[in-house]
């Protein structure tokens, strides 16, 4: 291919050439990422942003050293400038870069198409109208429609040469209920045309009234049962927890893990969001099943952390051309055993909280292995609701976490957080309220 006819290319071959004549071995990662970015206030004003970010990374090692730099741009000068940073940040290191047996091949990168204007234009109007018809109670505060795509392409010194491109569509909800405070909501899904302004606004509608008025309740253990919109960030929060630690980490080899549980990072698809044909190092993806069988099976392991530890490499990911690669999640699915619908788990909760909606990000403190998140809530008594919670907190441990899931739902949707995750209502036993 031409490199005026590929914007990351330039850069690319650029890098690629200072490096050759260096003697080291080498990676060069160029990414290009365009977004738009659609809000509507209130008033129904529509405000357009665009996005675009592209820039070129370098990894090389030799001679017991190795270094890592990154600069943005797609051109020629942009790639010289990555290459040669790259070099003069050589420090003593053991060699991080795969070899080119081990990675994968890649041919043309999966099409994405550009957002289009109009279609996230027509969203947003149905969007408002459906909500206005769902409910009269619910004021629309703002409306957020964000499309986005990126290619990325990576190349080695041993000639490999790989590419990948990935899209997504997001649309968020700030909401005003009658009492109580504003509800934020996230829905996503792999382009604007799959996201449904009647299914979107009825749900929206539904979740935004469900806790309205009432107090904190007293602090207790109890059971919780996690919509899907709950139950995101906090597996997205666990897996990055598990990214931390081997899998023949003392701590969590002696966890007990409820076989209820059954996470999967779907890196190579077809399951959750953003399917992807190489993970951050060029090694082509893998299924990276995380919990299964009452068992911690695998983590997420770069090449170079792989030699360390004897896991499986294959589980880097970039979050842009500025990070060299880390282990990491990217693509999590919750897969159900026995997918139950809602009248099923709230009879199986009996007594305890519907954790609706989030209010806020997952709090970590990963010495201790302890999080916290506050969501708006339903007491449940007897299987049905009792009364009703604006804020609780919901605290815990992750090695409780990993023990405390009875069941899975069948609804499960998928979200676009620091990684993609798609996941279901999850029921857990004994964990902290207040």
């Amino acid at each position: 291919m031409r490199a005026d006819a590929d914007p990351l290319l330039p850069a690319l071959q650029a890098a690629s050439e200072e490096l050759a004549s260096r003697g080291v071995r080498f990676e060069v990662f160029a990414r290009l990422g365009e977004s738009v970015h659609l809000v509507r206030d209130q008033d129904g004003a529509l405000e357009r942003r665009e996005s675009h970010e592209l820039g070129v990374a370098c990894r090389v090692s030799g001679g017991g050293r190795a270094g890592f730099a990154a600069a943005a741009g797609g051109g020629a000068r942009a790639g010289r400038q990555a290459a040669r940073a790259a070099l003069d940040a050589m420090l003593p290191s053991p060699d991080p870069l795969p070899p080119r047996e081990v990675l994968g091949t890649s041919g043309s990168a999966l099409v994405h198409a550009p957002a289009d204007p109009g279609q996230q234009d027509a969203l947003a109007q149905a969007l408002a109208s459906a909500l206005e018809d769902a409910s009269s109670e619910v004021t629309l505060v703002q409306l957020r429609i964000l499309a986005g795509t990126s290619s990325a392409a990576i190349a080695t010194g041993e000639g490999y040469l790989g590419r990948a491109a990935a899209g997504c569509a997001v649309a968020e909800l700030l909401l005003a209920p009658p009492a109580g405070p504003w509800r934020h909501l996230h829905f996503a899904a792999p382009t604007v045309a799959e996201l449904d302004p009647e299914v979107l606004a009825h749900r929206a509608a539904e979740a935004c009234l469900l806790a309205t008025r009432g107090e904190a309740p007293d602090r207790q253990l109890a059971d919780v049962l996690l919509a899907p919109s709950v139950a995101a960030p906090l597996v997205v929060a666990l897996a990055q927890h598990l990214a931390r630690y081997p899998t023949n980490d003392g701590e969590l080899k002696r966890a007990r893990i409820s076989k209820a549980w059954h996470l999967v990072d779907e890196r190579p698809g077809p399951a959750g969001l953003l399917p992807l044909p190489w993970d951050g190092e060029g090694l082509p993806t893998r299924r990276i099943v995380l919990l299964a069988g009452g068992r911690l099976r695998e983590s997420f392991a770069t090449w170079e952390r792989a030699q360390r530890t004897g896991e499986q490499p294959g589980g880097a990911v970039r979050p842009s051309y500025r990070h060299p690669p880390v282990p990491g999640p990217a693509n999590l699915v919750v897969l159900s055993g026995t997918a139950l619908r809602q009248p099923e788990l709230l009879a199986r909760l009996e007594s305890g909280f519907y954790l609706a909606l989030p209010a806020g990000a997952v709090r970590v403190d990963h010495a201790s292995g302890r999080f916290a998140l506050r969501a708006a809530a339903v007491a449940v008594e007897h299987g049905r609701p009792a009364a009703a919670h604006p804020l609780v907190d919901l605290r815990g441990s992750f090695r409780r976490l990993l023990g405390a899931l009875a069941a899975t739902g069948g609804d499960a949707e998928s979200f676009s957080l620091a990684s993609a995750v798609t996941t279901p209502s999850l029921l857990f036993r004994r964990l902290e309220i207040a």
